[in-house]
């Protein structure tokens, strides 16, 4: 989960929601929309872009990675993938080998 650390830096900047809107040309009820909700379904780049620029700041000084239960299970999903890919590979090449061997090679 990607949560968004707005209302984080616009008090560490010193700023309002309402400055923001002013310099950054993002209507506030959009930033007022980002600063209620920590997690949203999505943010649009442009608009992204356009708060790092006014608050001078990077991308992943407005937003934080967490893992949830969701990201927990793609990851044991992606390990588990893994894991049986190498296992795979593994036993490919033995078995390459064992021919090898088994032709006088």
């Amino acid at each position: 989960m990607i949560l968004i650390k707005l209302n984080d830096m616009v008090r560490e900047k010193e700023r309002t929601l309402y400055w923001l809107a002013q310099n950054s040309g993002v209507p506030y009820v959009t930033l007022w929309n980002l600063s209620k909700k920590e997690t949203q379904r999505s943010i649009d780049l442009p608009v992204l872009s356009r708060i790092c620029t006014a608050l001078n700041c990077k991308p992943g000084d407005l937003l934080q990675y967490v893992a949830d239960a969701e990201d927990k299970a793609i990851l044991t999903l992606v390990e588990s993938k893994e894991a049986k890919r190498k296992v795979s590979v593994a036993e490919k090449a033995e078995a390459k080998k064992a021919r090898k061997k088994g032709s006088g090679q």
